[in-house]
C-alpha cells in the first residue's frame, strides 16, 4: 500500500502523476506513444541496415 507521499513522474513531461499511471494526461500518453513508435521504427531500420551490411560483407567473401 503506497504512502501518501508516494508518486511517480510522467514519462513524457516529468510532472508528478499517480503511482499507478505512467503519464499525467491523455496528451502525454499520446506523446509517449508517438515517441515509442518512432524509437521502435528507428530500431528496426538500424537492425535492417546492420543485417544488410553483414550480408554484403559475407557475400564479398564468397566471391
Amino acid at each position: 500500500m503506497p504512502a501518501e507521499g508516494d508518486h511517480r513522474h510522467c514519462k513524457a513531461c516529468g510532472r508528478v502523476c499517480a503511482v499507478d499511471e505512467e503519464t499525467c494526461s491523455k496528451a502525454c500518453r499520446e506523446k509517449r506513444a508517438t515517441a515509442l513508435a518512432s524509437r521502435r521504427r528507428y530500431s528496426y531500420i538500424l537492425y535492417a541496415a546492420i543485417l544488410l551490411l553483414v550480408i554484403a560483407a559475407a557475400s564479398s567473401y564468397l566471391h
